[in-house]
Parts: structure tokens; C-alpha cells; sequence
């Protein structure tokens, strides 16, 4: 199933986290539109995510989950992974990358420190310019037993990413963002994924809304949010095979940088994150992408592991959101002239699909709306997904260039 949420859904919007096995098993993720009525679900059975549900204030919520509930337990082969396996113990480190968002980092702590597997290390990149003592504040002030800090002053997520796997000293590590909380099974669910059958060399879980407040927030879970295209069955991704026949096209979907997990020695091998990509530099995003393709196309297998959740607190303003649709997209562009930049040999793959990406691209364009979204839709928001298309691969040159100016001048010059 893909998560979608649905048009009548509107903000503010409650957000429960619902256990169908164990009736009476409800949390309630945000409250803030208990008394309007509008709401969406996850649902789990033993933990594993099955399904969403969103209702409009018109709708019987409790209608709505009870159905969910009895088509599900009827039959349990639905069930998308086993329950009864058991992971060997391997070094775990949980990377989080932080520029001045102090609050945001002691609200992901705070979820880490209360993980179900307490059995894993942490590590804070500070990419601030110059050593944040707030962000020093909150690591000292952790209940987490092994929480390390370190300055990169040099900007750029990528560039965090990378002083990280320079630190990095155990067989798995994992990312998770500052503006998102880790459900508190996930480091248990992650390190299951790695003892998956088919052996993979990256698990990447699913990011779900921690809150719905906002008009912005619901919109981007509309247009699909993190989870666009991935439904919550575990795939196992590998080139070639119909999950991924190419991993340049379609448009690269195999997980988000914030709910990622490697083998470190695999992350290594193929040179982890180009630096002219991600947030902070001109090209914005898709630095996750850009690796993710190098594990598959160095024929590694990724696996989408959705039992692996965190809850990621969106954007507020459609102000916000407009640069970030512009962000993703130009970040997507970006990516094709990463690839081409540190493997000269993909150019004939790329040429061989720019007719099928420029045909969908005007098909996307001469509807309007992509996909399954609602006629509402802020037509603004698609413009600046287009836009970020058109001038994505110019801002990665560029970006290119300035980082040669910057930070191959020798000291002093």
C-alpha cells in the first residue's frame, strides 16, 4: 500500500499511531485537531506498519480504523515480514547532522535515548561555522551513555555526512535529522533489516508525519511526502531486477537521508556523499540518491524496510515548501550531472532515457497535476518542483566551481 493521504484531510489534522493486535493499543502522535475531527492513522500489527487511514471532519473515524482493523486480522498474510528472527550483534553508530538547530537535536535525542535496543553509539556533526555552544549544551545534557560531538566547519550536509564516516569506527551506521524523533523501535527494526535474506548493503525506513498543523504539512503529505512512489511492504532493491531496472529512471526513489542505514565498509567503497549535493549547497538535495545509486549500480542490494519509522516534522509555511519542492527537484537534475561527473561512463544510459524523462516531463506538465493529487492542489508548488528541473544541473556546476574556489586556495590566499 502507498501512504497517500487523502484530499478531504485538512489542517489541523490528529495524528494516531494505532496497534491492531492489542486492542485499546492507541497512542496519539499530535492532538491538535481532537475537537475538528480531521485525522490520519498508521496502523501496525505487532509493530509493522500496514496501513494509513485519513478522514475529513464529516467522517466516523472510528468507523474508518475498525473496518481497517477486521479486513487485516482476517488473515494474516498480509503480514510483510517475519516476526520471529533474531539479529546478531554488530557495532551501531546513529549519525545526526546539525547546523544551529539546538531544540530540534534535543527533541531527536530525547527519542534516542528512549529506543527499546539501547545497544548503539551516537554521533553529532556540528556544521555550524563555528562551534555552537548550544548544540554542545544539549549533547551534555543527554541521558544517552555514548554521544560524541564534532565540529565541520566546512558547509554543507554532504560534507557533514562525510566527517561522520571519517569517525565512524562500527560495522552499521545510521542517519536521522534534527527535525525528526525516532520511533522507539526503529534501531531494533534497522538492524533487523540487516539480517534480511537478501543481504542488503543499505535499509532505509519510512518518514512520517509527526505533525499535520499546518496547510503546508498536510499538502506535502499529499503530494506523497517521503514515502512518494514506496508502499509499507519491504522491497528488495537491486539493479537490473524488476524493482529497479535502471538506477538512473525512473526518477530515483530508493529511500530518504533521513531514515538511512549502511554497512560502513560498503558507504566507503564507493566514496560516500558527492559534497556538491545535499542542503547547503547551490544544488540543495539528493546526496542520498546520489549514493544510493552508486551501492546499486556497484551491484549492492538496498532494501525499503518500512517497519524502520521515524516521524519527521515538516515544513510549517507554504513559504517553506515552496523552496523545498524547488530544492528536491533541482537537487533530482543535479544528481544526473553528479554521475556523470564522477562516472564519465553513465553518459550513454543517461542519453538513452532523456527521451522518456522529457516525455513525462511534458505529460506532467500539459496536466498540471502529477500522480493522484487533489484538483486543489497549489498550482505554485508544481511550478517550483518544474523550475527546480530546469535549473538543477546549472546550479551543480556552479556549485562545482565555487567549492574549487573556496576550499582548494591555499591558507592565506
Amino acid at each position: 500500500m502507498v501512504v497517500l493521504v487523502g484530499s478531504g484531510l485538512r489542517a489541523p489534522a490528529q495524528i494516531l499511531d494505532v496497534e491492531l493486535e492489542y486492542p485499546g493499543h492507541e497512542r496519539i502522535v499530535t492532538n491538535a485537531a481532537a475537537a475538528r475531527g480531521s485525522g490520519w492513522c498508521q496502523l501496525r500489527v505487532r509493530g509493522v506498519p500496514v496501513s494509513v487511514v485519513t478522514w475529513d471532519e464529516g467522517s466516523d473515524a472510528r468507523a474508518l480504523i475498525e473496518d481497517a482493523c477486521s479486513r487485516h486480522l482476517q488473515d494474516e498474510a498480509f503480514l510483510p515480514v517475519p516476526t520471529s528472527f533474531h539479529y546478531s550483534p554488530s557495532g551501531f553508530t546513529v549519525v545526526i547532522c546539525t547546523r544551529k538547530r539546538a531544540a530540534g537535536l534535543e527533541r531527536a535525542l530525547a527519542s534516542l535515548a528512549d529506543q527499546q535496543d539501547d545497544d548503539f553509539n551516537v554521533l553529532v556533526v556540528d556544521n555550524a561555522p563555528e562551534e555552537d555552544p548550544l548544540t554542545r549544551a544539549v549533547i551534555d545534557g543527554t541521558a544517552l551513555a555514548r554521544c560524541r560531538y564534532v565540529h565541520e566547519p566546512r558547509p554543507g550536509l554532504s560534507r557533514a555526512r562525510n566527517r561522520a564516516l571519517d569517525e565512524v569506527r562500527t560495522e552499521l551506521v545510521a542517519w536521522l535529522d534534527d527535525d525528526e524523533v525516532a520511533d522507539p523501535t526503529w534501531i531494533h527494526w534497522v538492524r533487523l533489516g540487516f539480517e534480511h535474506k537478501s543481504g542488503p548493503d543499505a535499509v532505509c525506513g519510512v518518514m512520517l508525519p509527526a505533525e499535520l498543523e499546518t496547510p503546508a504539512q498536510v499538502r506535502f503529505e499529499q503530494y506523497g511526502g517521503f514515502n512518494k512512489d514506496r508502499g509499507l511492504h519491504p522491497v528488495v532493491l537491486r539493479a537490473g531486477t524488476e524493482t529497479v531496472r535502471s538506477p538512473l529512471y525512473p526518477r530515483p526513489n530508493f529511500g530518504a537521508g533521513g531514515n538511512m542505514a549502511f554497512r560502513t565498509r560498503a558507504l566507503r567503497a564507493v566514496g560516500g556523499f558527492d559534497d556538491c549535493l545535499g542542503a547547503g549547497t547551490l544544488a540543495q538535495g539528493c546526496e542520498e540518491t546520489k549514493v544510493l545509486a552508486d551501492l546499486l549500480r556497484a551491484g549492492s542490494t538496498v532494501l525499503h524496510w518500512p517497519p524502520a519509522i521515524t516521524w519527521h516534522f515538516h515544513r510549517r509555511t507554504m513559504e517553506e515548501l515552496e523552496k523545498q519542492f524547488f530544492g528536491y527537484s533541482a537537487g533530482l537534475s543535479a544528481f544526473y550531472v553528479s554521475m556523470l561527473r564522477s562516472s564519465p561512463s553513465t553518459i550513454l544510459d543517461i542519453l538513452s532515457l532523456v527521451p522518456r524523462g522529457v516525455a513525462d516531463f511534458l505529460a506532467q506538465r500539459g496536466s498540471g497535476r502529477p500522480g493522484d493529487l487533489p484538483d486543489d492542489f497549489p498550482p505554485a508548488l508544481l511550478r517550483a518542483s518544474r523550475r527546480g528541473v530546469l535549473r538543477g544541473a546549472g546550479l551543480y556546476l556552479r556549485e562545482v566551481r565555487r567549492q574549487r574556489r573556496e576550499f582548494s586556495a591555499p591558507a592565506g590566499g
